[in-house]
């Protein structure tokens, strides 16, 4: 369909590329496809001023790539994430900032399975105590100033600096939230970078920036580039990386002489599912309010929106259940085009007998840990880590990996490795094929010789397949998928060859290390894409996607808003929750909770408990979600 511009739109495809500028948009009112028409437009004209595209999440990056993908005339670059932008300039500019090289980024499995442990170990705390230092860490990385957890002594704090320093070097890995910081600090320390000769930044989900990635933008914009921000301060959810509805509010202020573009017409939600969300985030009263309200467009059909309570958790997880089959079977909405929505769900709290009764029913589930799990599987990390040494053979976290997979190799080797590493100033990976080489003198014996064994079998196999200078016929993916099987390195899982063949022609990968850095991440944004199933996930996660039907679940004072934290962002979750749908949009909640939900939110155990607060005296009431279902699909 072709895009057809609102007034409101056509302001922003005329912005002067030499301007910086703010586009405060709504849920569902075209910001992506206003931004794609301003890219395509700049590209016609006789000289096309260079033009980047930022975004914060991959999935956001991913939907523009695709939207830019069928506008060839405007794909001046594939828009990137802020931490991919940060990679390719810092590997553009080699020792421009203090990481160790070449540049490794540890995935979730190696930093729960090698990174924390070991970094525990080396400390002598336990895991609980490496994620309040990490956390700590990080956020003074995002805040860019002292974030002090209370529960931490300075003792404590500064032998973890020291270790970790060393550990990082060992192991030669950077940390994913350590990206925009040293970008931050390659641009204060050097005028000369290459890769940056851009006209024209432009910034999507700017709310979702914190301090640190808006300091990275201001550097940029001292180098005469121009910046045009893109989101909503509604939508700001992610103060957990120190991200703040203010980082957008006062783009006026740190850019005096911006352009100010409002997009206020959702082409996403029904009526009424707009007039409810409406009374959700204008109930803050923190929020400005000289700013355009959202409205519906003028052809919106009415939607429909109910808050329905049950009688207790299981009467909730069946109604949530009966909402579901009642939307596929009489409905017609495809079970991809429905979420299921909860402020939290750890293990599979609330989820799990949901899905018990959809699987019962013959409604298909997304699973969302289909990577994480496959990627989790001890033939495939095998067969990844091998992967990894054809990029470098002294990688040190792929060593560690085989290291940890292989039968009689303990802690004491692992320690052995370390030291020698540590004491020569060098990567573990180097340190044990020194060790190897040298026959491991001094160490245990047993796990040496297991180790020994293991090293020559890799060996030999790198030897005989050689790392191609250029991506293969077909991508890196198939070419993965078909030099693996064996005993050296296994043949991959049917979960997971499917995942990295999917990749190629997605992934930003000049080179296989590339391309496999990108195998977690955007595999599970292309899985969840695929599967056509009913999808669970949390409000913060359902952000940026658009679906026919949305049930938030579990929407009671106590859970939803969270005791203790800042209700302002507590309500904006919600309202991001409310405004993923198009026609159907149900909060329910339990009147009681007992059994496996019965300490969620409030612990008020067994008592009677009542709908989400953000909702009392707003346009839907109440009533028991059993009547509703019974009246609605007799």
């Amino acid at each position: 369909m072709p895009f057809e511009p609102t007034d409101e739109q056509e302001e922003i495809l005329g912005h002067d590329p030499a301007r910086h500028g703010v586009i405060l948009a709504g849920p569902g009112t075209g910001k992506s496809a206003t931004v794609v028409a301003l890219i395509e437009r700049l590209a016609a004209r006789d000289q096309p001023p260079r033009v980047k595209l930022l975004t914060f999440t991959r999935a956001a990056s991913s939907e523009l790539a695709k939207k830019v993908s069928e506008h060839p005339q405007a794909t001046a670059e594939r828009p990137s994430t802020i931490h991919s932008f940060a990679i390719s300039v810092l590997l553009r500019n080699p020792g421009s900032a203090n990481f160790p090289l070449p540049l490794r980024m540890a995935d979730d499995w190696e930093t729960a399975n090698i990174v924390r442990p070991t970094l525990a170990a080396r400390i002598g705390v336990g895991l609980k105590m490496i994620d309040l230092l990490l956390r700590e860490m990080e956020a003074n990385w995002q805040s860019l100033r002292p974030q002090d957890d209370p529960r931490l002594t300075a003792e404590v704090r500064a032998r973890f600096l020291g270790v970790w320093r060393e550990h990082r070097e060992v192991y030669g890995y950077t940390l994913l939230a350590e990206l925009p910081d040293l970008l931050r600090q390659a641009l204060r320390d050097h005028t000369d970078l290459q890769g940056l000769r851009y006209d024209l930044l432009i910034v999507d989900e700017y709310q979702d920036l914190n301090a640190c990635d808006i300091e990275v933008l201001h550097r940029l914009s001292e180098r005469g580039c121009a910046i045009l921000a893109a989101g909503d301060d509604d939508q700001s959810i992610y103060s957990f990386r120190k991200a703040a509805p203010e980082g957008i509010r006062r783009f006026g202020q740190d850019y005096p002489e911006s352009a100010d573009y409002p997009l206020s017409v959702t082409k996403r939600c029904g009526r009424r599912i707009v007039e409810w969300a409406r009374f959700v985030i204008e109930g803050d009263p923190d929020r400005p309010r000289d700013r355009n309200p959202l409205v519906p467009d003028a052809e919106a059909p009415a939607g429909e929106a109910a808050l329905l309570g049950f009688t207790d958790h299981d009467g909730e997880a069946a109604g949530v259940a009966a909402l579901v089959v009642g939307l596929v079977r009489r409905e017609g909405v495809a079970p991809g085009e429905i979420l299921v929505l909860f402020r939290g769900d750890r293990s599979g709290l609330f989820s799990r007998p949901i899905k018990e009764r959809l699987t019962a029913e013959g409604i298909t589930v997304a699973d969302p840990d289909l990577v994480r799990r496959a990627l989790g599987e001890d033939d495939n990390r095998r067969a990844m880590a091998i992967f990894r040494l054809l990029v470098r053979a002294e990688d040190s976290l792929a060593w560690a990996t085989l290291l940890n997979l292989t039968e009689r190799i303990g802690a004491a080797l692992l320690d052995y490795i370390y030291e020698r590493a540590r004491v020569a100033r060098m990567g573990l990976g180097t340190a044990l094929l020194e060790a190897h080489d040298a026959a491991f003198p001094g160490a245990p014996k047993a796990p040496a010789r297991a180790a020994a064994a293991m090293i020559r079998a890799v060996r030999e196999w790198l030897e005989a397949h050689p790392l191609p200078e250029a991506e293969p016929e077909g991508g890196w993916g198939h070419w993965l998928v078909g030099v693996a099987g064996g005993d050296v390195v296994p043949q991959l899982s049917a979960e997971l060859a499917e995942i990295v063949r999917a990749l190629d022609g997605v992934a930003e990968a000049e080179d296989l290390g590339r391309f496999l850095s990108q195998v977690a991440p955007l595999g599970t944004d292309l899985a969840l894409a695929r599967q056509n199933g009913v999808r669970f996930m949390t409000m913060a996660g359902s952000k940026g996607l658009t679906v026919q039907g949305a049930i938030v679940a579990a929407c009671e004072e106590g859970i939803v808003p969270r005791p203790g934290v800042e209700l302002a962002e507590e309500r904006r979750l919600l309202y991001v929750a409310m405004t993923r749908a198009r026609r159907f949009v149900y909060c329910t909640w339990a009147r009681r909770r007992q059994g496996p939900t019965a300490r969620a939110g409030a612990p008020n155990v067994g008592e009677r408990r009542t709908p989400c607060s953000f909702l009392n005296g707003g346009p839907v009431e109440s009533q028991d979600g059993d009547g509703f279902i019974r009246g609605r699909w007799r």
